[in-house]
């Protein structure tokens, strides 16, 4: 059993664990063009970069959320940095998941506003209730979920990022000429910085959610294997967005959701599937997020969860209306110096921590449990 392998289960968890990161920045590729894109051709060797933090991290936390056990799934921000520092990082990490819920909801209203002409506050009101309604379900609900949208939604991010770039590979050299004059909104640094940046922001989205589906699976290994095959799947389709926007820069670079202008470009018909297929990828990081937090205060399947939940959403609704480009821009580049912390943290734990996870988990479950009777 300690070794058990089910390749159906590592599937599973790598599609949930893209879902998860992927989101409105990523789907609409709003977050491509601020990291990589406006960053020119270097982008292409950063994209690389990215997919090897990003599957090593999905990997760490999958197999120490295994190894750990843990009741309450925020606690793994304690095993990484200690009971007092922890109490600190983890208020930071919820504060960053409760934003990233409040950037999807915005995302949601400017996806359908600018393709379908339709008033965002449609697109904000309906993922705002979709997030709600399936939070309650329970987390091995929303693993199988995720799971299955996460593979679709990488599919077509895939094939829409190269068929754009074959289409006109020969705008690589154009745009390395024009992408210094363009005004881009971009993340300051250079290509590699935000390469780095990038994961770290995700690190922090995807922490708490990676170690509790990492905890289902039936072996460590299978845990590690299914956030490493998430990684890699999460780079190779950042690297053909980048590439698909690279090569159509001019017609994109203004645009709040430029991965749709390339699925327009293709065929109408191709732009209204992955319209859909962008709304999905925003339900499917909306969903972890809200989860992720609402678990810190409330047991899942409880009255107090769902009331916790609900007062959650009603806020982040309203939040929710501020400019998609401009949330992007502040909170994730601030977030991502956070994550560049969390995985220094944890690439120490990787190569020093010798400790018996079970024990180690043991112990943050019964202070946890103990911390919950004094309140």
């Amino acid at each position: 059993m300690e070794n058990k392998v089910s390749m159906a289960n590592v599937v599973k968890f790598a599609g949930a664990y893209v879902a998860c990161a992927i989101g409105s920045g990523f789907a609409t590729g709003q977050e491509i063009m601020q990291f990589f894109t406006a960053q020119g051709i270097m982008s292409i060797l950063g994209s690389i970069v990215t997919m090897v933090v990003f599957a090593w991290a999905g990997g760490m936390f999958m197999r120490h959320g295994k190894e750990l056990q843990l009741k309450v799934p925020g606690a793994i921000v304690r095993y990484y940095f200690g009971h007092t520092v922890g109490k600190i990082f983890e208020i930071l990490f919820q504060a960053f998941l409760y934003a990233i819920f409040v950037i999807m909801i915005s995302g949601a209203g400017a996806t359908l506003a600018e393709y379908y002409g339709i008033n965002p506050y449609v697109g904000r009101v309906g993922m705002t209730l979709a997030a709600f309604f399936t939070v309650i379900l329970g987390l091995h609900k929303l693993t199988d979920i995720l799971g299955s949208l996460g593979t679709v939604i990488i599919v077509f991010s895939v094939g829409v990022g190269l068929i754009s770039f074959m289409g006109n590979a020969g705008g690589l050299g154009h745009a390395a000429e024009v992408i210094p004059t363009l005004e881009i909104t971009k993340n300051s640094g250079g290509w590699l910085f935000s390469s780095i940046l990038y994961p770290g922001f995700n690190a922090i989205a995807v922490l708490i959610f990676s170690a509790g589906i990492g905890a289902s699976a039936n072996s460590s290994k299978e845990a590690l294997y299914g956030g490493l095959l998430g990684g890699v799947l999460f780079g190779l389709a950042i690297l053909c967005m980048n590439l698909g926007l690279l090569v159509n820069i001019e017609s994109v670079y203004d645009k709040a959701v430029p991965s749709l202008v390339l699925a327009d470009n293709i065929h109408r018909a191709v732009g209204v599937v992955f319209s859909v297929i962008l709304i999905c990828g925003i339900y499917t990081t909306a969903v972890p997020m809200l989860w992720g937090v609402t678990s810190q205060f409330a047991q899942e399947k409880t009255k107090k969860f769902m009331l916790v939940a609900l007062v959650l959403t009603v806020i982040a609704f309203f939040l929710g209306m501020t400019d998609f480009k401009v949330l992007v821009n502040t909170i994730y580049p601030f977030s991502g110096y956070m994550g560049i912390i969390l995985m220094v943290v944890v690439l120490y734990h990787m190569l020093f921590d010798k400790r018996d996870k079970a024990e180690v988990g043991a112990a943050l479950n019964a202070k946890y449990k103990k911390l919950e009777q004094q309140q």
